[in-house]
């Protein structure tokens, strides 16, 4: 085993025992668990070079992004978001740069675009560096989780780390195995998932998850030396859920199908209850929404290979 996957297993192990590397006062929050956070704090400390740098893709409010950049202060930290989601009154990048400020940090930069823009023309962004350690938390719909995937690969340094957060959810892993069969000079090194989103468990259950990997994590090593053997994330091998997508796209009226949704998650009447008694039952929700059914998935599972 060459000694930079030592090291990423290494960090891998620590952050999964000890979390964060270096705490930030309270200054920093967001949804990420400690174990993450930890993870690319170690990585971003003891992989980075002069000639790589960390990419993120979806900042929100900056936690992944800045302790990372504060635990590596001479290397370079990008994160890519156009803010479309979850802040509702503008004000998340004021947040980061103000958050940076106070932290002293001047490592990190934004790129406020679209993230298959920027991605499509990243050179512009980080000039002749490499990435070599490539977190993954932006839009999680399948789409999108694939693009991410490939856009990135003229930009990333052998031996590079792909971080794929909330692989909690089965069209995220479907995404993240799609990628590993087509691309096999990738391989997984390790996955670990929680019993739920975090947002549908309360008291100790919620605490457990804080702690480790949050909604669930799959790293994914860039394997040039032929190291790993192939490995991939469990997933249904019932495809009706994505063949489903042609029909609603193809509907006379596409764009209402999600109206059609959020109007029947909360109407209880009876036609629709015994609609819902004929869904197959691996496809029917526990949640109201954040349905991960991850209940059963492993934790802390490295390559079978190691």
């Amino acid at each position: 085993m060459n000694n930079h996957l030592k090291n990423v297993i290494d960090c891998i192990t620590e952050a999964n025992q000890n979390g964060l590397l270096s705490d930030t006062n309270g200054i920093l929050t967001g949804f990420s668990g400690e174990a993450l956070v930890g993870m690319l704090q170690r990585l971003s400390n003891r992989t980075l070079t002069d000639d790589t740098c960390y990419l993120e893709v979806g900042v929100y409010q900056g936690l992944t992004l800045l302790s990372s950049a504060v635990s590596s202060p001479t290397n370079l930290f990008y994160g890519i978001d156009n803010f479309a989601f979850f802040d509702p009154k503008g004000e998340n990048k004021q947040l980061i740069e103000k958050r940076a400020d106070k932290l002293n940090i001047t490592n990190a930069h934004l790129i406020n675009k679209d993230y298959e823009d920027a991605l499509e023309n990243l050179h512009q962004y980080i000039g002749d560096k490499k990435v070599s350690i490539y977190f993954i938390d932006g839009p999680h719909d399948y789409r999108s989780q694939l693009m991410c995937l490939l856009l990135i690969k003229p930009f990333l340094a052998d031996q590079a780390v792909i971080i794929i957060d909330d692989s909690n959810y089965r069209h995220v892993r479907q995404a993240n195995r799609d990628f590993l069969l087509t691309n096999p000079e990738f391989k997984l090194l390790f996955q670990s998932y929680t019993k739920a989103h975090p947002l549908n468990l309360k008291n100790e259950e919620k605490e457990v998850v804080v702690k480790s990997w949050w909604n669930g994590v799959n790293i994914i090593y860039k394997d040039v030396n032929n190291e790993l053997e192939p490995f991939f994330p469990e997933t249904l091998r019932d495809r009706s859920l994505y063949e489903n997508d042609h029909s609603l796209h193809s509907s006379q009226f596409p764009e209402l199908i999600y109206f059609m949704w959020k109007i029947t998650s909360v109407m209880h009447i009876f036609p629709l209850l015994r609609l819902l008694k004929k869904t197959k039952k691996e496809f029917r929700g526990k949640y109201r929404w954040g349905n991960t059914f991850s209940e059963s998935l492993p934790t802390g599972d490295f390559n079978h290979s190691i």
